[in-house]
This record gives structure tokens, C-alpha cells and sequence, in this order.
């Protein structure tokens, strides 16, 4: 049994435009994405529009169980790549055709946001009639707008191509994004669900309301895509955060508070901002922290708040780090975890294989490593690893490495058994079709027609056909038509400091240096 609260009921027929918020993913994935809440939010906050959710496998609307076709705007949002071939099948069940060109000019306007959408659009461009590259609140006014004012928006597609952040293939785009976080929209009165069956559970629980302490990150982890395309890192003023938690406790009846950003422990007021929270009586969580921002008081709020486990990710041993520009020492590490360990919380932390110049002996290192840090867990399963293989990625200096699968294999082969049963780790071959679906161009769109026909081989070879391209020298990426603000200059110039294990500094303690995104 599934019920919800805060759920917007509008009469479709006293509305101007009807857009549906399409989900390529299971509810409780959904429900827990902050983006997802925003979308749906800032759409039905105008008098002229009712948006409705439709949520994978579903393609009815949860609202008016209206189909897809009945809408004017079918917005997708991505947020992980291999939810294309949902969002494929959620096409495919609607009677909208497939691809673009067969549209007719009843049909509505099918549109796509979200990280996957402005960093790579490509291998889905064909089904897509428009793309939103940054910040939805930025531009989807304005796409509903014209939306509003044609009867065939393919027919007048160039008046969407006019709006900045607006793009299909053959017309560059340039990320749009809230430059203050004043105005970056804060959803009260967030969706509710109460439901008994896990299936349906969202992540941080049916009892927390998430809230956005900022946008962006400007570390310079060279493998991470979000903090490469979303720099610079934007603040919410510590007040709007604590007007924001107590509207949205009274919207939602809820007590626990999940902060959210990438990078929320190094909000300059993190400390101010817990204690000022617990004061008034929320319980608080945060999905991760930054190792090198963790104070010992966030570490007291956050327990005698209730947090029970932590989330750090090391990634690797300290050489490795190096190339990765995650410069955090092992002593930084062990005291965290010693720290945590004192106030008896759980630690769990992220790593990675495959990062650059790795070896057999590099592999043997990490587990060595994992191995003292594990035997600090007072208790069984007081500390717990997630390994990962690295996935390269667009829009990041590490997008110039190919992904090896076979060599991967044999790393985690040598890996997994010699630390048991205390870690998970990613599916190689899941990993290997995100490689494709992210590093991919146009030539995917024809094959993701009938990818429940392909088999794992299939994207072996897809991925090594990349890598070839990759190590034949790339003339343009796929997706070079993208400016998301950080130069081709600054990321050529990173890759060479990665391969030297030169770290670049953070920025906001250093300095620029100039890598385009201010």
C-alpha cells in the first residue's frame, strides 16, 4: 500500500499547457531525486500549467493516469545514463512515435534535463526533440512559453533554439545555471509518501524532507562530472536554510532533515548550520562528507542528532589520489575514522578501480591498505566498502582515457576475494554499458532501438570501438557542441598534471586557475 500527500490537484482542462515529469526509474528513485521535487514544484506554481509525474515502468501519469500522448510537453529527467533504455520503453508504450522526425504536430513536444542530458545528449538524440542544458528553473519558463504559443512546435523548433541552454544537434548550447542561490527554487511542500513496502521506500526513509545547501563543487576531483559541469560552488544563506527546514517541516510533518549538495560538509557554515537544526529540533542526515572538512564538532552534532553511519570516500591509496587531484593523506583518513569509530558510528566508505597508471601492485596496496583501516572496526560491519570501477567521463580531464574492461576483470578478481564479505562492488558489466551510453555519439540511437536484443558482447565491442577512437587521437568528442564552462584548455592541461601526479589546489583556498566555469 502506497499513499501520498502534497500531491498537486489542478483540472486539466482549466490549464494552458499540460507537461509531464517523466521518471525513467523505479518510485523510490524518483521520489528521493530533490531535482525531481524541484521540476514538479516550480511547473505547478504557475496558475498555467499542470505538471504531472509519470514514473518508470508506468507510462500514465499518477495524477489523472492520463497517457502520454495527452500532454503538450513530455519532459524526461536523467540523471543516470542507463536510464535511456527506460526512458525508450516509456516512449514505447505511449502513442507517441519513437523518433523525432515521425512526429506529427499534434504530438507533444518531448523534452530532456538533468546531468546526463548537458553533459552527453547524443546517443538519445533522435528521440528527443529538445535538450535543457543546465538548470531547469533557468529555462523551462520560457520553453513553455513558446510551447504555449504554436500548434506544431517541431515545425517552429528554431524559436526554442533561441532560448539560451536550449539545444539539438547542430546548434551549439551553452549551460545555463543559477549564478546565486537566492534564486534557485526551494520546494516546500515536498511529496509525502507513506508506504509499508520497500520497493516503494524513498532513500533517506518516509520521514525525511530533503533540503538543497548548495550547488556545485570546485575540488577538482579530475574523475567527477558533476563537479567539473557544475562549478562554481553556490551557498544558500544560512538563514533562507533555516526558514526553508522549519516551512518544510510544517508542509510536510516531517522531523528529519536530509541535507544535499555535492559537496555539503564544505559549506562554509556546516557547523552553525547542524547546530542551529538540532536546536530546533531536527534530526539530521547527509547522504556523504569530504574528508578534509570534517570537523570533530560536525561529527558530535551529527550523532547526538541520530546519524548512525558516515560516508566518506578515500578512492584509492595516496599516490593514486594524487593523479585524481584528491590530495587527502592517509593520516586525514585514519583519524576520521578513528573519530567516527569513538562516537560509535558506522563508516562506510567509496573506492575505486581502474584509476590512472594503476597496476597489479597498486591493487595489492589498496587492499593492504583496506585491510588496516578495516581492522579498526571495533565491532563487525562497523566500517563497510563500496568498490567501484572508474567510469570516464565527459566534461572531465579523464574524459581522454579509454575503459578497459579486460583489465578491470583481472583487478577485481585479485581483489575480491581477499577482503570476503566486507565490500560490494559495481557490476563490470553494467559499468561497461554506462561507459558506452556516456561516451557514445549519435551512431547509439539505432542501436538503443533494440537494446533488449543486445547481449553483453555487444557493448564490449561498443566500448572498445570508443576506445579505439579514443587512442587513435579524437579529433571532437560527441558532445563537443556543449559549452558547460569549463575550457578544453584547462581539461588537456589537467589530464597532462594527472599523468605527473601534479595536483591543482582548490581554488577557494588558492585561487583561480582559470579553468573557465567564472
Amino acid at each position: 500500500m502506497i499513499e501520498e500527500y502534497n500531491t498537486v490537484i489542478k483540472n486539466p482542462r482549466k490549464v494552458i499547457t499540460r507537461v509531464a515529469s517523466c521518471y525513467p526509474n523505479v518510485y523510490r528513485v524518483a521520489m528521493s531525486s530533490l531535482g525531481y521535487q524541484i521540476i514538479y514544484d516550480f511547473l505547478n506554481a504557475r496558475e498555467d500549467i499542470y505538471c504531472e509525474r509519470v514514473i518508470y515502468p508506468q507510462a500514465k501519469s499518477i495524477e489523472t493516469r492520463s497517457d502520454l500522448a495527452d500532454f503538450d510537453i513530455v519532459s524526461f529527467t536523467l540523471q543516470f545514463e542507463e536510464d535511456y533504455l527506460n526512458m525508450i520503453e516509456m516512449l514505447k508504450k505511449s502513442n507517441i512515435p519513437l523518433e523525432s522526425k515521425n512526429r506529427r504536430p499534434k504530438d507533444p513536444l518531448v523534452i530532456a534535463g538533468g546531468p546526463c542530458a548537458t553533459s552527453n545528449p547524443l546517443p538519445i538524440s533522435k528521440f528527443i526533440d529538445l535538450f535543457v542544458i543546465g538548470d531547469g528553473e533557468v529555462v523551462l519558463d520560457e520553453i513553455i512559453d513558446v510551447r504555449s504559443d504554436t500548434n506544431d512546435p517541431r515545425a517552429d523548433i528554431f524559436d526554442f533554439l533561441d532560448i539560451p541552454g536550449v539545444y539539438k544537434p547542430g546548434y551549439p548550447a551553452k549551460k545555463q545555471q543559477i549564478k546565486s542561490m537566492k534564486d534557485a527554487w526551494r520546494p516546500i511542500y515536498q511529496i509525502v509518501t507513506k508506504t509499508d513496502n520497500p520497493k516503494f521506500m524513498p532513500a533517506f526513509g518516509d520521514n525525511t524532507f530533503m533540503m538543497e545547501v548548495s550547488r556545485g563543487c570546485s575540488r577538482g576531483c579530475r574523475f567527477c562530472m558533476s563537479g567539473c559541469m557544475y562549478r562554481p560552488r553556490r551557498e544558500v544563506d544560512l538563514d533562507t536554510l533555516i526558514d526553508t527546514a522549519l516551512k518544510t517541516r510544517h508542509a510536510t510533518g516531517h522531523n528529519r532533515v536530509a541535507l544535499l549538495g555535492e559537496a555539503v560538509s564544505d559549506y562554509s557554515k556546516i557547523e552553525d548550520l547542524c547546530w542551529n537544526l538540532s536546536e530546533e529540533g531536527f534530526d539530521i542526515v547527509t547522504p556523504s562528507l569530504r574528508i578534509e572538512s570534517i570537523s570533530d564538532e560536525l561529527l558530535e552534532i551529527l550523532r547526538s542528532n541520530g546519524l548512525k553511519t558516515i560516508t566518506i570516500a578515500p578512492e584509492t591509496i595516496y599516490s593514486q589520489r594524487l593523479k585524481l587531484n584528491k590530495p587527502i593523506t592517509d593520516s586525514q583518513i585514519i583519524n576520521t575514522i578513528d573519530r567516527a569509530i569513538d562516537l560509535k558510528f558506522k563508516v562506510k566508505m567509496y573506492l575505486l578501480l581502474g584509476t590512472p597508471g594503476e597496476s597489479t601492485d597498486t591493487v595489492m596496496e589498496l587492499i593492504n591498505y583496506l585491510r588496516g583501516i578495516l581492522s579498526r572496526g571495533v565491532r563487525y560491519n562497523t566500517i563497510k566498502t563500496s568498490i567501484n570501477p572508474l567510469i570516464p567521463k565527459p566534461h572531465t580531464p579523464l574524459q581522454y582515457m579509454p575503459f578497459d574492461y579486460d583489465d578491470l576483470y583481472q583487478k577485481f578478481k585479485k581483489y575480491s576475494p581477499r577482503l570476503k564479505f566486507r565490500y560490494k562492488n559495481e557490476s563490470l558489466r553494467r559499468a561497461t554499458i554506462q561507459y558506452v551510453l556516456s561516451n557514445g555519439g549519435g551512431e547509439l540511437n539505432n542501436i538503443l532501438k533494440i537494446s533488449d536484443q543486445l547481449k553483453f558482447r555487444d557493448w564490449y565491442k561498443l566500448a572498445n570501438n570508443i576506445n579505439q577512437v579514443k587512442v587513435d587521437g579524437i579529433i571532437k568528442f560527441p558532445w563537443y557542441e556543449i559549452d558547460v564552462g569549463v575550457s578544453d584548455k584547462y581539461l588537456q592541461s589537467e589530464y597532462e598534471k594527472m599523468q605527473n601526479s601534479e595536483v591543482t589546489p582548490w581554488c577557494e583556498e588558492e585561487g583561480c586557475y582559470n579553468c573557465g566555469a567564472c
